[in-house]
């Protein structure tokens, strides 16, 4: 018999979330909210999702802490649960419509206390 798999959407796995969220960004005292917590362990477990909210709604924070939380699992495997899902060298890019949005992405990870390589291009045509 073979031993279960853990997933981050199991017990310990959005408790290893929430203390590496905790851990990384202390002054953050909003913490993840449920549907957060639902969005980024299910990035985690590497499955597709889309999600539609308002403005406002913490889509940011959702798809930025998954890349946060596999830095720091993998930088020091020994403080948290073993054996969930992981990628060696984990990366997020995120795609906006805006270049107000962009800057709005690059302030929160600044916040969030990580580096990121602004790289930004504007699409003006496409042609075949």
């Amino acid at each position: 018999m073979t031993a279960r798999q853990l997933r981050w959407q199991d017990p310990e796995g959005l408790d290893t979330i929430n203390s590496i969220v905790k851990k990384l960004i202390p002054n953050w005292t909003n913490r993840l909210h449920a549907v957060q917590l639902e969005l980024v362990s299910a990035i985690l477990d590497g499955m597709d999702l889309l999600c539609c909210t308002a403005t406002g709604e913490g889509k940011s924070a959702a798809f930025s802490i998954p890349t946060l939380v596999l830095l720091e699992y993998n930088k020091h495997p020994n403080m948290y649960v073993a054996g969930l899902p992981t990628r060696k060298r984990p990366i997020g890019v995120a795609v906006t419509p805006t270049k107000g949005l962009v800057d709005n992405i690059a302030r929160l990870f600044a916040i969030f206390c990580c580096y990121t390589h602004e790289f930004r291009t504007t699409f003006t045509s496409f042609q075949n």
